[in-house]
């Protein structure tokens, strides 16, 4: 009987101190991404048929773009051969993994448009913001893909980057995800002067 005691009383000493070493450990972050890009291109206005609205534009390589433009486009009777356009896209992504029982923000998704006044050169910007928080449904590591699922029960896999983040997962772990993207389109007419 001594002897049992003996050999609990022992394991609760050294579970007590594995448990003290493991909570003397730093928490092993959990993966997150913020990553951004903008890319802005400028081409040349060749050629525009103001009755059939069909545009075409040249950009600094030579290389020629043709389009019909859409009936938003309520400026185009200012848009003339020669004009500049730079179209600007922007987007970032920002995706963290929620802590254990950390209430799980609402989703969101909203969009804009803005135009230019009527009279003025083309110009408009469209933005989106998508929130949502989505769950960690299956890790599938040797192929490096990991299955989210959205508040609406939908899946969609995901291709990860780093071995060492998909192993950080875990399922049923929650993430945060937030992308936004946005499409700015000017026109200017180039200085005469040189």
């Amino acid at each position: 009987m001594m002897k049992n005691a003996s050999l609990a009383a022992a394991f609760a000493l050294s579970a007590t101190m594995a448990f003290a070493e493991e909570a003397k450990k730093p928490k092993e972050a959990k993966p997150t991404i913020d990553a951004a890009q903008t890319v802005t291109f400028t081409s040349t206005v060749k050629a525009v048929d103001q009755k059939t609205r069909v545009v075409t534009l040249v950009g600094r390589g030579g290389e020629e773009v043709t389009f019909t433009a859409d009936q938003r486009v309520k400026n185009l009777a200012q848009l003339k051969v020669g004009d500049e356009v730079t179209v600007t896209l922007e987007e970032s992504l920002k995706a963290r993994v929620l802590d254990p029982g950390e209430s799980p923000p609402k989703g969101s998704q909203t969009s804009k448009l803005d135009t230019a006044p009527i009279g003025a050169k083309p110009a408009g910007v469209a933005s989106s913001d998508v929130h949502i928080v989505a769950t960690v449904a299956a890790i599938d590591v040797p192929n490096m893909v990991v299955t989210l699922k959205g508040a609406d029960g939908k899946t969609f896999p995901v291709k990860a980057r780093s071995k060492a983040n998909i192993q950080k997962l875990k399922v049923g772990d929650n993430i945060d995800i937030r992308a936004t993207k946005s499409l700015a389109v000017k026109v200017t007419t180039p200085d005469q002067k040189k």
